[in-house]
């Protein structure tokens, strides 16, 4: 099976310093260089002709990549299905750009305090999620929350998927994994989270839940397909392998009279053999990285498989909820108790009714 995914990561610079999220201080990723849209453009035609479908522009923060517009357009012409998720601070000044380029728009949302906002993310920005979703919805996306419950956030989740509903948007659900030293869930949080997942507005892969419980991948048996399913691009271009958070090789696409050489790559012995190894090496044992897992799920059939498969209807279902409700009068979502609206009214404008996006500033973001 060819794989389906690719995670190109356009930029390891970010305006945010999450506390579980390393990309942008990480003194490998300092110094590397973004890569001119005509390339990333040859390269989305090498993962056309090698099967890819999706296509996740991610970062650090994609918004910072100044071609993001250039490049989406691109993969949409050539039938990819485009992702970004953001932390939505930067989304005023891109929207209109944007529009109708990302079929999956996702902003990364783990609580309504904007004090427990400015802790775990390391900026004052909570007001600029909510004026991110509310300009996304008003120009006819689809937007969802991405909720990382961490030991810290874990008790505000349900919170924050009051405020999804009072915004009728989706909430995509999930623990933080192991990486960078992060402190993972108990059981009894991930079974919050399950718990969680019955509410209207909510998703949650079931599998994942599952699999983070049952100890994450096992090198005697392993579940991940991080390179059968999974092509991963960096900012200088270069194919990473197995992963990107574990990458321990690099190997450099080539470009020769506009066509790239990255499917020939993939397919080479080297990246088979590999290949073949995946989630068996030591650094796999225990691994939880989600990045990776939602399409390693796809095969063999298994108690994950199962599970992955009722977590996408699941989702299916409730994207096409809030599609109905964005554009009639209908209203099927089932509130939780309590008055969330306080926390909608806490922000002072109302970015429909402010100026076109295009008229603002845009901030300068800096690496550090």
């Amino acid at each position: 099976m060819p794989p389906i995914l690719a995670n190109y990561y356009l930029t390891y610079k970010c305006n945010s310093r999450c506390t579980y999220c390393d990309i942008p201080v990480k003194p490998a990723n300092i110094g590397i260089k973004e890569t001119p849209p005509e390339v990333i453009i040859e390269n989305l035609h090498a993962l056309k002709r090698l099967g890819v479908k999706v296509v996740d522009f991610t970062g650090g923060e994609p918004l910072i990549y100044k071609h993001l517009p250039t490049v989406l357009r691109a993969a949409k012409e050539m039938g990819l299905y485009t992702s970004v998720a953001n932390t939505g601070t930067l989304y005023p000044w891109k929207a209109e750009e944007l529009k109708g380029l990302i079929d999956d728009l996702k902003f990364s949302l783990s609580t309504i305090d904007p004090e427990a906002y400015s802790k775990e993310r390391g900026i004052n920005g909570f007001a600029k999620v909510i004026e991110s979703i509310k300009i996304a919805k008003s120009l006819g996306e689809q937007p969802s929350i991405i909720a990382t419950a961490t030991p810290d956030s874990i008790e505000q989740m349900e919170d924050v998927i009051g405020l999804a509903q009072e915004l009728g948007v989706v909430v995509l659900l999930g623990p933080v994994f192991d990486y960078c030293d992060n402190e993972l869930l108990r059981k009894e949080s991930v079974e919050e989270i399950k718990r969680l997942s019955k509410y209207d507005n909510v998703c949650v892969n079931w599998a994942f839940a599952e699999f983070y419980v049952d100890g994450g991948n096992q090198i005697d048996a392993p579940r991940c397909r991080a390179i059968s399913s999974t092509v991963v691009v960096s900012p200088d271009d270069h194919l990473l392998l197995p992963c990107y958070h574990m990458h321990d090789e690099r190997l450099k696409i080539k470009h020769e009279d506009g066509r790239s050489n990255l499917d020939e790559i993939w397919r080479s012995a080297h990246v088979q053999k590999r290949r073949k190894e995946e989630g068996s090496w030591d650094f796999c044992q225990g691994c939880t990285i989600w990045c990776y897992f939602e399409t390693s799920f796809l095969w063999p059939p298994d108690k994950y498989f199962l599970l992955n498969i009722l977590s996408k209807i699941r989702w299916s279902k409730e994207k096409l909820k809030q599609y109905v409700e964005a554009r009639s009068s209908l209203n099927f979502t089932r509130k939780l108790a309590g008055d969330r609206d306080k926390i909608l009214k806490a922000i002072s404008n109302n970015p429909v009714n402010q100026p076109k996006t295009t008229e603002k500033k845009e901030p300068v973001a800096k690496a550090k």
